[in-house]
């Protein structure tokens, strides 16, 4: 009798399995018959960075098939840096029933993996300085080191590539100053790597954290009466905003300010050496598009991608109290 009731148990769960099995197949053949697709674009905010990657993303998945108004619509968000109202977007877009949310920046991603927690909406993002440690899951650059609906590429940016370029222009920088938001990982990431480089290469870096962007240029201010010979501004949503502050007080000093986004150079700003972001976003667009069409998530691993832009901005030359050389670089002028 005890024999018999194991059998019977064992057929049960065979059974319970074979249903399960039915309906995730109905499921994944649903999902690979679907026409039409539901797509968020969701940046922090409107800047130039951001706005490149946004295009880049579209461009991405229309060359993978993905064309807005045909088989998918894309609706695109910006908190425009005010993180309640990111919060809500990122809400918003879980409870919308969207196929798919490609976030760019850091925050977005923090705030729509906050949001999505449940695994709702299948989540890519890019634009991110260092995914690993933003606090969402991810340990790793293996496929196995994410969750099963979050993944993406990251983009650190060229920190220690950016001092070595500043110290080639002006083999006798000393004293270096970095104004950062204490609140963003992404800068406390490049800031790490600042140090570390700063120490190999003898440079003093002088550093003041700021809470919000109304202290930039105060904290700027602040850096060049200590006597620095340089700016440098690595990958911080919040100062980044603010850029033109940090531009003002290297032009009342002038010194130069180098910057790891080559999209802002002007005034003082001397170089930028970051990624080409619209490239960034094109080669996340193509990641959702395989995703859409089928790819499993568990094939894909989070790496680094930075393909390397260098701008130069000789007319800075004209207002340095110091010389600095800009021949033997080859960069966008």
């Amino acid at each position: 009798m005890k024999l018999i009731k194991i059998v019977r148990a064992f057929f049960a769960l065979f059974i319970i399995a074979v249903v399960l099995l039915l309906l995730d197949l109905d499921n994944r053949e649903a999902k690979s018959k679907k026409e039409h697709f539901d797509i968020a674009i969701f940046k922090i905010a409107s800047r130039l960075i951001l706005d490149q990657t946004e295009q880049g993303i579209i461009d991405g998945l229309k060359e993978g098939g993905f064309v807005n108004g045909k088989n998918c619509t894309i609706k695109s968000f910006s908190a425009e840096g005010d993180m309640p109202t990111a919060n809500m977007i990122g809400q918003n877009i879980v409870s919308s029933g969207f196929d798919m949310v490609i976030t760019a920046s850091t925050p977005a991603l923090q705030v729509m993996a906050n949001a999505n927690r449940e695994g709702k909406v299948m989540h890519v993002f890019c634009t991110v300085t260092d995914p690993y440690g933003a606090g969402v899951g991810i340990t790793g650059p293996e496929p196995d080191q994410h969750p099963p609906h979050l993944v993406g590429i990251g983009t650190f940016q060229p920190v220690e590539e950016a001092f070595e370029i500043a110290r080639k222009m002006d083999p006798s920088l000393k004293r270096v100053g970095t104004v950062w938001c204490t609140s963003e990982v992404c800068s406390e990431a490049c800031l790490k790597l600042a140090r570390k480089k700063c120490s190999e290469l003898g440079i003093e870096l002088l550093e003041s954290g700021i809470e919000s962007s109304t202290q930039i240029l105060e904290a700027a201010m602040g850096l060049t009466l200590r006597g620095v010979d340089a700016l440098w501004l690595g990958g911080d949503n919040v100062v980044e905003s603010g850029i033109d502050q940090l531009i003002n007080a290297a032009n009342r000093a002038k010194i130069p300010l180098f910057t790891n986004n080559p999209y802002n150079v002007h005034g003082n700003a001397l170089f930028g050496l970051g990624a080409e972001y619209y490239q960034v976003g094109k080669i996340a667009g193509t990641l959702a598009g395989d995703i859409l069409k089928g790819k499993p998530t568990s094939e894909i691993g989070v790496k680094n991608v930075v393909p390397n832009y260098l701008k130069l901005n000789p007319d800075a030359l004209k207002n340095m109290k110091r010389q600095w050389d800009l021949s033997g670089f080859k960069g966008e002028k």
